[in-house]
């Protein structure tokens, strides 16, 4: 590679460099009075386009302008009389007509960005190359770097190896704008993929998205690294294209009146307007399908890249000056010519991860949460290291750009290294450090503001391995935190009311952590309805005159009906108890509820539906009336609340069923 390099480099003393390009001044535009009713039958306007591409060279791009109208580019050659299409397309009054002479033509001539300038040299002789630019970075189906400029540029595949051109020796760097000071500096790659035109570097039609101006080349320069960046040349005095750049985010459409930049090795970054899109544009012989912009361009331009912000939206494939005076670029569409390239893609810039929950060498507790933003959608690398040791693993970014991991389940220092990726593509590294001290021990269970029936055996939770966990409050001991991270600490059995713990870890030689606290009730079970049965319509007169049951022997059982209290009752000590109805049940539907009330403490609640039907069988839609309390008065749930409330609201305790053993035990 290297001598075979040395040769062609050497060739360009004596061989032709070739610099496709475009030139030409425009002449007058004209366009129908308001009041002229001659318009041109578009229609389609891909078949329109297709038409009078075909029919006159002299019409050099048809662009669609919206509200069935068009903008025709004519192309003009001085005595040239206009053709019968251009005529009739002058006389439309849905057709401006721009003019460009000559029409337009292709612009041809250790970090490597979009906007580069570079030489296609022909294989094997190399003694004559094109100079063209650089469209954007990519990566191959297989992950492997390639460029990606114009198809023109490879003269129909003839130009299959590549070099890069010394920025200061190109015009838009302060070299001789006739390219007498062009200096390869290293190679670049070899062609894979290129098309001018339709497919097999036909001459392309109008109508048709296939009929494109793309290349790629893979880089096979190992010493060159491609960025995902667009070189604005503010810094091609220092030889390096890649200190100045705009990242490169997504690839997309043009929008029309959007802004658009372009970057060449010619005329260097310019920026302009978008004026037409989806449209065909004769580009040196063949049809190119793409978009029109205001913009500054020139030989050698082609293949550049063109962004609107930070979107990839074309390369550049040729332009002129129209009538007006302004120079018109053409803009092969991105996205049509990689669907036709075999996988290639645009490489994308991601940010580096950043962190916002601790600042580099702060402190972070064992096991609490390090979070931060990073490319939505990716996925972010973690790399962890303490002392020796370490390991990595991975985290997704969510759609919003989040991202969170729980710190590293050791004390000391730990350093941190962060990559977001994205398919092919890999952010910069963002590293850091954090101290991890003792952080508060868990407490899982009962969880805080947990209601658990009957009774808790014990108090469990995790830590970190080898602390020793203390226990104060309601409930007091020690425990030492097992390898797997989990302790327990026995209760001695709790009977019904509310509790609250806390729970501090300690490892030698270190401060004790800060508290965690839980505060629980323990509650005793939902009594047992045994009539009414839920789910039964009884017969109007038939209906239960009073709700019965089993529960805890000395309990008391308090009632509603509708959400309206229905008295209570003593469990007697055979489990059973008894709430007679302060009246019949009259026809409609009903919600009967009941709990368990001990030592002042509201139980978890057992509900049945019944209806009763009037004459005929029928049940009225809405509910019964609610019954007047005829036993004792409900009694208050522990912390104040009444159970009233929790009832006519409808209302679900969280609770947890544990030790059913003795839970059934304490039924009658």
């Amino acid at each position: 590679m290297t001598n075979s390099w040395k040769k062609r480099l050497a060739y360009l003393a004596v061989g032709t460099v070739t610099v496709a390009g475009m030139t030409g001044a425009f002449g007058t535009a004209a366009f129908a009075a308001p009041d002229d009713d001659r318009t041109a039958p578009i229609g389609d306007f891909s078949a329109f386009a297709q038409e009078k591409l075909a029919e006159s060279d002299q019409v050099a791009a048809i662009m669609p302008a919206g509200d069935g109208k068009v903008v025709a580019y004519i192309a003009t050659k001085d005595g040239q009389a206009e053709d019968a299409t251009v005529e009739a397309l002058r006389n439309s009054s849905n057709v401006e007509i721009r003019t460009i002479e000559g029409g337009f033509e292709a612009y041809a001539e250790t970090d490597v960005v979009g906007g580069a300038g570079y030489a296609a040299v022909t294989n094997p002789a190399g003694n004559t190359v094109g100079l063209c630019s650089v469209g954007f970075s990519g990566w191959s189906a297989e992950g492997a770097p390639a460029v990606i400029s114009a198809g023109h540029c490879t003269d129909d595949n003839t130009r299959v190896d590549s070099a890069l051109t010394l920025p200061t020796g190109d015009p838009a760097g302060g070299g001789a704008t006739d390219n007498s000071d062009i200096e390869l500096t290293r190679p670049l790659g070899e062609l894979a993929f290129s098309q001018w035109g339709g497919p097999g570097n036909s001459n392309g039609t109008a109508g048709d998205p296939t009929s494109v101006d793309i290349s790629v080349i893979d880089v096979t320069n190992e010493e060159l690294t491609t960025l995902p960046e667009v070189t604005d040349w503010t810094t091609a005095a220092s030889e390096d294209l890649s200190t100045s750049t705009v990242p490169v985010r997504s690839v997309g459409s043009a929008t029309v009146g959007a802004t658009v930049a372009k970057s060449g090795r010619t005329t260097g970054f310019t920026e302009g307007t978008v004026l037409e899109t989806n449209g065909y544009a004769n580009v040196g012989g063949r049809i190119v399908y793409g978009f029109s912009a205001e913009l500054l361009s020139a030989q050698g331009d082609s293949g550049g890249a063109m962004i609107q912000g930070n979107t990839a939206v074309g390369v550049l494939s040729g332009g002129g000056t129209d009538d007006l005076g302004r120079e018109i670029t053409i803009g092969a569409d991105l996205q049509a010519g990689l669907a036709l390239a075999g996988g290639y893609s645009v490489a994308l810039y991601l940010d580096a991860p950043v962190v916002t929950s601790v600042a580099d060498g702060g402190q972070v507790y064992s096991g609490s949460t390090i979070s931060g933003t990073g490319p939505a959608g990716a996925t972010l690398e973690v790399s962890q290291s303490f002392g020796n040791a370490g390991d990595s693993f991975e985290v997704a970014i969510d759609g919003n750009g989040n991202w969170s991991f729980p710190a590293a389940n050791r004390l000391g220092e730990v350093n941190y290294s962060l990559t977001a990726t994205r398919g092919f593509d890999t952010s910069e590294t963002t590293s850091f450090a954090v101290q991890v001290v003792l952080g508060a021990p868990a407490i899982t269970s009962p969880f805080d503001g947990q209601i658990v029936e009957t009774d808790i055996p014990v108090i469990s939770g995790t830590g970190y391995p080898g602390a020793t966990v203390t226990l104060t409050g309601d409930v007091t001991g020690e425990a030492v935190v097992a390898d797997s991270g989990l302790w327990s600490i026995e209760t001695g059995g709790l009977t019904y009311g509310s509790y609250s713990v806390s729970a501090t870890q300690v490892v030698e030689g270190q401060p004790a952590s800060p508290a965690a606290a839980s505060t629980f009730q323990v509650v005793p079970v939902a009594p047992i309805i045994t009539s009414p049965v839920s789910g039964t319509t009884y017969e109007s007169g038939a209906a239960p005159t009073q709700l019965t049951g089993t529960g805890i022997a000395g309990a008391t059982v308090v009632a509603y009906v509708n959400g309206n209290s229905a008295g209570s009752a003593v469990v007697a000590e055979n489990g059973t108890w008894a709430i007679p109805f302060a009246a019949a049940l009259a026809e409609g539907k009903y919600e009967i509820s009941a709990a368990q009330v001990i030592n002042g403490v509201g139980g978890t609640v057992a509900t049945v539906n019944i209806a009763v039907a009037g004459a005929g069988g029928s049940v009225p839609t809405g509910n019964g009336p609610g019954l007047a309390n005829t036993g004792n008065p409900a009694m208050p749930l522990v912390g104040g609340g009444a159970l009233a409330l929790l009832l006519a609201a409808g209302g679900v305790l969280l609770m947890v069923r544990r030790n059913q053993t003795a839970t059934a035990d304490r039924r009658s």
